[in-house]
């Protein structure tokens, strides 16, 4: 399949470029990432009419938009269909992006503003080579004290932030710890858990079956009695999981019902911290 570029000399914008200044920025470059969210909307190459009708402007407008895009890389035009997609220069700009996203940066503003806004302590854990390690924690000022530091590592199906990572974790990384605690052993120093040992497999994949239907994972007491919490998943560009939020308070203080305030509050930051790492 062969690409061309247009050939008109038609450039973006109609004036001068003081007048598509104003206070808030540079009116031409807003409408250009109208037109190029339209392109990044769609994997198949896009009809100028489609373009036009995604970005809301007329044909015109954004065909010369396009033909500007065209000629720096960020566009280019299939010869076969007519269409327009991202080009080259688009493709480098969106894996320069992803180099330098990391979960623990991306997320960790999330932390102090889930604590301001719900009043419990959030913690970030990420997959490390011990299973569910926490990374950040940002804590409240109340009486209740956290046992989890980071570079604790928590337990995979005794803990919200170890069931999301047992739902969402390909079975050839989770199962040999899932199996260790399903066999009563537990990390150095922590008790066996009863729970633990009663679950068949069947039970397990259970479990995590219902996390992935609602993405929220809740424990209340199973881990540590008198500690509840709730857990939502972070996801990359690829869909992967990335990393699990949990937000985790004093039993009878917190709500851990899976359609409360807490939970819908967590989900939603999960999900912007997700989209802010690439996830669709």
């Amino acid at each position: 399949m062969t690409l061309s570029t247009p050939t008109t000399e038609d450039l973006p914008g109609n004036g001068s470029a003081a007048g598509d200044e104003d206070a808030g920025g540079v009116q031409a470059v807003d409408t250009a990432v109208r037109v190029l969210s339209a392109l990044i909307d769609s994997g198949a190459p896009l009809m100028l009419k489609t373009v036009a009708e995604r970005a809301e402007m007329q044909p015109p407008k954004a065909h010369r938009y396009l033909v500007s895009f065209c000629r720096g890389g960020l566009a280019e035009r299939d010869a076969a269909s007519g269409g327009y997609r991202l080009g080259p220069l688009a493709v480098r700009l969106g894996l320069a992006a992803l180099r330098r996203l990391n979960v623990v940066q991306v997320a960790s503003p999330t932390l102090g503003e889930l604590r301001d806004e719900l009043g419990f302590t959030a913690g970030l854990a990420v997959w490390g080579a011990a299973g569910p390690t926490f990374v950040r924690f940002e804590e409240t000022n109340d009486a209740l004290i956290i046992s989890g530091r980071p570079g604790s590592v928590m337990p995979m199906l005794t803990s919200s932030t170890g069931r999301v990572f047992g739902a969402y974790l390909p079975a050839s990384v989770t199962a040999a710890l899932i199996q260790r605690e399903m066999a009563g052993f537990q990390h150095p120093g922590a008790t066996p858990s009863q729970a633990a040992l009663k679950m068949t497999q069947a039970d397990v994949d259970a479990l995590f079956e219902r996390v992935r239907r609602h993405k929220l994972a809740r424990i209340e007491g199973d881990l540590n009695p008198g500690l509840h919490g709730v857990s939502a998943p972070i996801f990359d560009h690829t869909g992967a999981i990335a990393g699990v939020i949990t937000v985790m308070g004093s039993a009878g203080l917190i709500d851990t019902r899976l359609d409360g305030r807490i939970a819908t509050t967590l989900m939603a930051r999960a999900e912007e911290v997700s989209r802010r790492m690439g996830w669709a």
